[in-house]
Order: structure tokens, then sequence, then C-alpha cells
């Protein structure tokens, strides 16, 4: 989708009561104007996450005891009430890449969970978690973001605590698309970010991508102000599940590209070359040099 477009669209959601129930993208779909999912083998992707970055990386409570950087679980882990109330943070991640990446066409990179499916269309065990982004890896904006379930939107067949989210309801919130189906973000929607504004993130360099759980009792918001909902209080290593490795965590569109070689390398090359050459004309067929 194109910039403008979508730009439009988040921007006119965000600032007007306009956005009505069931518009975004349910867990497959891969034909939604605004957030159609990216299936994980998709030819769009250039390169992957390849690295957790240890020291901008915290689970929380019921999180995973260590970091995966093989492919295995990382959970972001989950808050309870009392947690929530007490001002801990949720548990977050934040991924490195090969080479960043950059603001171009359309959706610049897809992030991926892993639920499967427990509930019928459009309802799923979504675990959300917010999506920033960073170019020096201390300035991080925020996705803005919609979720406009209520508690009488979700399943709660299997009680609160495994409830069935309508993922129609959510627009940029990583998570909320089915396991193998990645989630699409375009830098376009942070060019009116302050921090791009002052020069602190520069769109078309991006170095590292964060995930913050969302604890899903209403308590944390959306842009517009809504509570967002997803299973809680989940047991066990709960909330936001990262698999670092290619078709699993973030996959890139708009890759930030490798710098051409400047032609004083190019002519530092040659004139190796040429040394070479020289020296080995000057050996003898034993192989000593004279």
């Amino acid at each position: 989708m194109g910039k403008v477009f979508l730009s439009t669209v988040l921007g006119s959601c965000v600032s007007a009561a306009c956005c009505h129930a069931g518009i975004y993208s349910g867990p497959t779909d891969t034909t939604n104007p605004i957030d159609g999912a990216i299936v994980s083998g998709d030819s769009r992707f250039v390169q992957w996450a390849d690295t957790i970055d240890e020291t901008r990386t915290m689970f929380g409570p019921e999180g995973s005891p260590s970091i995966d950087q093989t492919g295995g679980f990382n959970s972001l882990g989950d808050l309870s009430a009392g947690e929530i109330a007490g001002g801990d943070s949720p548990g977050f991640l934040t991924v490195t890449f090969p080479t960043g990446i950059r603001n171009g066409f359309g959706a610049d990179f897809a992030v991926f969970e892993n639920f499967g499916a427990f509930f019928s269309e459009p309802f799923r065990f979504a675990e959300l978690a917010y999506v920033e982004v960073s170019t020096n890896g201390t300035d991080f904006a925020r996705f803005p973001s919609i979720s406009t379930n209520t508690e009488s939107d979700l399943n709660t067949d299997f009680g609160r605590g495994f409830a069935g989210v309508d993922v129609t309801n959510v627009f940029n919130l990583a998570g909320k698309h089915e396991d193998g189906f990645g989630t699409p973000f375009d830098l376009a929607n942070l060019i009116a970010d302050p921090l791009v504004s002052n020069g602190s993130l520069n769109l078309d360099d991006i170095q590292f991508v964060r995930l913050v759980d969302i604890p899903g009792s209403g308590d944390f918001l959306d842009s517009q102000g809504n509570g967002i909902l997803d299973p809680w209080l989940t047991s066990g290593t709960g909330g936001f599940d990262f698999r670092l490795g290619e078709g699993l965590g973030v996959g890139v569109i708009n890759a930030v590209a490798i710098p051409e070689p400047g032609p004083f390398v190019v002519i530092a090359a040659f004139g190796w070359v040429a040394l070479f050459k020289r020296r080995n004309r000057k050996t003898h067929a034993d192989g000593r040099r004279q």
C-alpha cells in the first residue's frame, strides 16, 4: 500500500472517531488494503533480524528465564493487576539487523508471532505488543496503534486468561496475525513523530526494532486512548512470544543498502593487485623469491 494512502487512513482514524469495528485484516487475511498480513515466505523479504540486543531487552514476570538467540521462544511475560498498579514495566525485546530498515514504498517490515487457530475467525488467542523503532538505540518512536475491542467483543468461552481477540478491530500492533503471517509496518506512519522532526530518528536508517508486551487488562492504551485487551492474565511463560531467525521474527522489505566502495577504495584495491603481480614475477619456480 502506498505511504500517502495508508498515512491518510491512519491520520484520519487517530484524529477522529471514524474507524468502525472490523475494518482491519483478519488473522490470515493477506488482501486487506489497510494492513493485510504478509506470509513468511514472501519474496519481498530481503533480510531478517539476526540478533536480540541483550542490553536492550528485559523480560517481565512469567517471561522466559533467559534470552534465546537460536530460534527458540522468547516470552516477554505478563503483568498481574498488582504489578500493574505498582508501576512495573512490561517485558520488552530489541532486535538488530544486517544493514537496517529504510522508509520505502508501502510496508517496510513485518513482525511475526506464533499463535494458532484456537478460535473461529476473526477471533484468535492474540498476545499483542507495541512496536517501536530507533536509529541510535536510545531514542525509540512507537507506532501509532488502534485497538477498539471491548470486553463484550472478546470470546471468553475458555476464560479471560485464554480469550479470543477480534483482530479485525486491531491495527499497528504486533501479534494480531496467525503463525506464519506477519503484521506489516510502514515507517511513513512516523513521519510526524517529534523524534523525526528533531533529527533523533532517521526513517531511512532504522537499526533497532523494540517489541513491548501489552498486558491485556485495558490499563495500557492505544493511540486513541482506548484500553487494549488481549488474553489476561496468562500463566506460565506469557505475553508476546518472539523467535529469532528467517521466517520467524522481523522480516525486512525495504533494507538499508550496503554502501558502494568509494573511488579511493577501488584505486587502492587495484594497487594491491598490481603489487601482488609484480612480486610474483620475482619468484623462482621453486617458490623462493629473489
